[in-house]
């Protein structure tokens, strides 16, 4: 309960006067607190590069987990902190790779299988 003409602090939990900018007990500032925080979306081409590097898809899945991962990872960079998510697309954008250089080491296999069985 409250006496008229204060409030509770909500970090510390102490009772201040209304009128208080700062809380004189942990410092919290009503100011900073007052502006309007942006709330963070999370980036879907990010979580979309993410699904894709996981999935392959017949290795078309690799090569759009690195297009939408850089993009989203350009996207992220200059949101200024409303978009995260920069996690999921370096997750999709490795995959992605890994996905790539597969594709490569089957390619070269099945190449050299291919030539050694026309061989004999």
């Amino acid at each position: 309960m409250t006496v008229e003409g204060t409030k509770v602090c909500p970090e510390c939990s102490e009772t201040i006067q209304g009128q208080a900018l700062v809380c004189h007990y942990c410092g919290f500032d009503y100011r900073a607190a007052s502006r309007q925080q942006v709330a963070k979306s999370t980036n879907g081409m990010a979580v979309a590069s993410m699904v894709l590097g996981i999935v392959w898809i017949y290795w078309i899945g690799s090569i759009l987990a690195l297009i939408f991962g850089y993009l989203a990872r350009k996207q992220i960079d200059a949101s200024d902190g409303t978009q995260q998510g920069r996690g999921m697309a370096i997750a999709g954008i490795v995959l992605g790779w890994v996905g790539v250089g597969t594709l490569v080491i089957t390619i070269v296999w099945v190449t050299i299988i291919s030539l050694m069985s026309d061989s004999l």
